[in-house]
């Protein structure tokens, strides 16, 4: 039991340096990344150690992207933009984290063709997570949110506003409801 265990964590670092390596990703040590995980831009997508990309991702590169050491990101995420998730980050299945939206002020034209911008709401240049918190399943993060350290954002919350550490928050859109310190 115990040499498959390890055989397959050797597989997986050799699977994950093999993907770094197809996508432009510098690779680190301990780094996996699923099969059918989707990259654009990998040159401007830096990861840490130890950092754990499940199946069926979508990882969009566009500006400057990183996600440090220990996060754990689950099946089917789609993460596009200027993103910063730091150390110890746990995401759940199917979430959408964008730091930019959609144009749709010009109605002479479909929005389909009018580009992306930074909604800028919040005063920040990139959206953030911070160390040690756990982001729930079929949530959307959008815009240049700030969650703050320590915090937990409940299932099927959509986040467009900045967090505190140490905060639980949940709905749509995401309110505190408890505070962990």
């Amino acid at each position: 039991m115990f040499k498959l265990r390890e055989l397959k964590k050797k597989g997986q670092h050799i699977f994950g340096f093999v993907r770094c390596l197809r996508s432009g990703i510098q690779y680190k040590k301990g780094i996996y990344i699923g099969n059918n995980v989707h990259t654009t831009n990998g040159k401007n997508i830096e990861l840490g150690e130890n950092v754990k990309i499940r199946p069926f991702c979508d990882i969009f590169g566009l500006k400057n992207m990183v996600i440090m050491d220990n996060c754990d990101i689950g099946t089917r995420n789609r993460i596009a933009g200027n993103v910063v998730i730091e150390k110890a980050v746990l995401i759940g299945p199917d979430n959408y984290i964008c730091s930019y939206d959609h144009c749709f002020n010009d109605l002479s034209n479909p929005i389909m063709f009018q580009g992306t911008h930074s909604p800028k709401k919040n005063g920040h240049d990139h959206l953030r997570i911070g160390e040690g918190s756990w982001i729930g399943t079929h949530c959307a993060i959008i815009g240049d949110v700030h969650i703050g350290k320590h915090c937990v954002i409940g299932a099927n919350s959509v986040v467009t506003k900045d967090i505190p550490d140490y905060c639980v928050a949940v709905g749509t859109p995401a309110r505190i409801v408890k505070r962990l310190k």
